[in-house]
């Protein structure tokens, strides 16, 4: 079934960057000014015409926290939809190369563990994130556990 042209709502394609590192993962939170004021996320940004999902994160990491990338597997997307149009958040498993952090859209990042990952106010898409992280996680030590008993 297809939805008719005047109720469809545009798709956006916002992938994110999940930085991990000693266990811990990075967290950034929104500015004031931006929407979802003091909210928490995972860095990156929508993608612009004519730009690959991958091109779209090395762009956007640089411009809000000014380093450079090397992005890995991708996860699952996530849908968030609101009153115009769908978020599709597709999360990106990364490792940050270059430093230092240099903020220029957020209000502070934090590196968090795992098991206090929902002490912070996460902006409601991310969320959707964190659950395929987790999820992620979990099919990695299945695999590791797997590998173990056929070796």
């Amino acid at each position: 079934m297809s939805i008719p042209p005047e109720i469809s709502k545009q798709v956006v394609i916002v992938p994110c960057a999940i930085f991990e590192k000693g266990g811990q993962i990075l967290a950034a939170q929104r500015n004031s000014n931006m929407s979802l004021p003091l909210k928490w996320e995972f860095p990156g940004g929508k993608v612009d015409e004519g730009e690959t999902e991958i091109e779209a994160l090395h762009r956007e990491i640089m411009e809000e926290l000014s380093v450079e990338i090397e992005i890995g597997t991708r996860l699952s997307p996530t849908f968030k939809e609101d009153t115009h149009r769908i978020i599709c958040l597709v999360p990106y498993i990364c490792r940050i190369l270059s430093s230092p952090i240099i903020l220029t859209e957020h209000l502070q990042y934090k590196w968090i563990r795992l098991d206090e990952i929902h002490k912070l106010d996460w902006a409601e898409a991310d969320l959707g994130v964190i659950e395929t992280y987790f999820r992620y996680l979990e099919s990695c030590k299945f695999r590791r556990n797997k590998s173990k008993v056929t070796a």
